[in-house]
């Protein structure tokens, strides 16, 4: 038995260690929901403030454009050569099926 998810690839960049190797980082995450906002009002609020409770309720809705939050769930890095002979290079925005297998292997599928 295996375990699967699928990720996408949401940034490359250049990373560095503590000895100053470069390689490129590759982050596959998932799109991660963000709880609502939520207000509420004391249950002795005067009833003219519980009649603007819908109206703050809707307004982070209206005014914010929800951001999408993304969770890392592989994170690979790579030294400039390898990642100059791969076949393929990974590019954001692409979908892989992450696959791991019973004795550790990793595997990432172009979906």
């Amino acid at each position: 038995m295996s375990v699967r998810f699928e990720c996408k690839v949401t940034s490359i960049h250049p990373a560095f260690d503590a000895n100053g190797n470069e390689y490129v980082c590759v982050e596959f995450a998932y799109e991660s929901t963000q709880p609502p906002s939520v207000f509420t009002l004391p249950k002795d609020a005067p009833a003219e403030a519980q009649a603007f409770l819908p109206f703050l309720q809707a307004l982070p809705k209206t005014l914010f454009r929800a951001q999408k939050a993304y969770s890392n769930r592989v994170v690979v890095y790579l030294t400039p050569d390898e990642w100059e002979n791969l076949p393929a290079p990974y590019r954001v925005g692409d979908t892989y099926q992450v696959s791991i297998g019973q004795t550790g292997e990793l595997e990432l599928k172009q979906s």
